[in-house]
C-alpha cells in the first residue's frame, strides 16, 4: 500500500520507520520547521532496534514531502499523528479528507479522543478510524482499533490486516469509549500509583520495581481478567468466582478507587464471556457489534 504519515513527533517518526520495514511505499509531512532534519535522526536511531527485531528499514521506501498536498495525494492509508487537540486534529482531518483519493483510510493515532467526534466536520466519516499505538509503535506490537459507525466492515478489516503485515497485533475495541482500553486501565494504575507517592506510602523506585518483576511479567502471559477468573489455571469451570478473593480485591480499602459489587448480573456476565474464551481460545482481535 502507499501510506501517508502527517505529522513526525515521536510518535510519527516511529510509525514511519516501522511501516518502512513492510512492502509499503511511504510519503511524510510535518508542519513545524527542521521537521526534515528531526525525522532523519529518529530513523538513525531507530534503525538499530528494528534490526535486532529482523524488521529492516528500507530507506528507498520513503519520501520527504514539501506540502500536505503531496503527501495525501496518492495514499492508500493515511496515519495522521498531530497532538491531542481535538479542534487540530478535526482541522487536520477535514483537510486530509479533501486532498486524499476518496476510497482512502485516515486513521488518527489519538490516545483518547472518538473517532467520531474527530471525523464530525468530513462528508465521508466512515473512512476515519482511531490506529491508537502504544509507545514507541516501532517497538509495542499492540495497538488499539476503533472505527466510526459509519466505517464499512471490510474497510476494517483491510486496515486490520495492513498493520498485521508490519507486525502489530491490532486489537478491534468494540466500542467507542474515552480513552479506549489501554489508557483507561493505564490510568487507573497511575492514578492509585501517584496517590501513594503523595501520601508518602511508597516511593517511586518501590512501584516501579514491584511492576517490572512482578505483574509486569504475569501480565505478559495472561492478562488481569484471566488471571482472577482462573481461565488459563482452571479451563474445566472458567469464569469460577471466588467470593473471599473478589471481597478482598473489590471491597477492601486497598484502593482510592471503588470496585463493582458482584452482582448476580456481573457473575453471569463473566462467566458467559469466559466460555466464549474456551471455546475460540485466547484472541487478539475482538469483532466489532453492529
Amino acid at each position: 500500500m502507499r501510506i501517508a504519515c502527517i505529522g513526525t513527533g515521536e510518535i510519527g517518526a516511529s510509525w514511519v520507520a516501522l511501516f518502512m520495514t513492510g512492502t509499503h511505499e511511504v510519503t511524510a509531512w510535518d508542519p513545524a520547521p527542521g521537521w526534515q532534519d528531526r525525522l532523519v535522526a529518529a530513523l538513525d536511531r531507530y534503525e538499530p532496534q528494528l534490526q535486532e527485531l529482523h524488521l529492516p528499514i528500507v530507506r528507498t521506501r520513503l519520501r520527504l514531502c514539501a506540502t500536505l498536498a503531496e503527501a495525501v495525494a496518492e495514499a492508500e492509508l493515511i496515519q495522521e499523528n498531530a497532538p491531542e487537540q481535538i479542534d487540530l486534529k478535526r482541522a487536520l482531518v477535514r483537510e486530509i479528507a479533501s486532498l486524499a483519493p476518496l476510497d482512502s483510510i485516515i486513521a488518527s493515532s489519538t490516545s483518547g479522543l472518538l473517532p467520531g467526534d474527530i471525523a464530525r466536520d468530513i462528508p465521508n466519516p466512515g473512512r476515519l478510524l482511531v490506529a491508537h499505538p502504544f509507545s514507541p509503535p516501532h517497538l509495542v506490537p499492540a495497538m488499539e482499533i476503533v472505527g466510526t459507525p459509519e466505517m464499512p466492515r471490510e474497510r476494517l478489516e483491510a486496515a486490520v490486516e495492513l498493520y498485521r503485515s508490519i507486525g502489530r497485533q491490532p486489537i478491534v475495541v468494540s466500542q467507542a469509549i474515552p480513552g479506549f482500553i489501554g489508557n483507561r486501565l493505564q490510568a487507573a494504575m497511575f492514578r492509585e500509583a501517584f496517590h501513594m507517592i503523595a501520601a508518602d506510602e511508597a516511593t517511586m523506585e518501590e512501584i516501579d520495581s514491584i511492576i517490572k518483576s512482578g505483574p509486569g511479567l504475569r501480565y505478559g502471559i495472561s492478562g488481569p481478567c484471566e488471571a482472577q477468573l482462573g481461565w488459563v489455571d482452571r479451563p474445566e469451570a472458567p469464569g469460577e468466582i471466588n467470593e473471599e478473593k473478589w471481597s478482598i480485591l473489590m471491597d477492601s480499602d486497598w484502593s482510592r478507587l471503588p470496585g463493582p459489587p458482584l452482582t448476580n448480573a456481573l457473575r453471569d456476565l463473566l462467566v458467559r464471556n469466559s466460555w466464549q474464551r474456551t471455546q475460540r481460545g485466547s484472541p487478539t482481535t475482538h469483532g466489532r457489534s453492529g
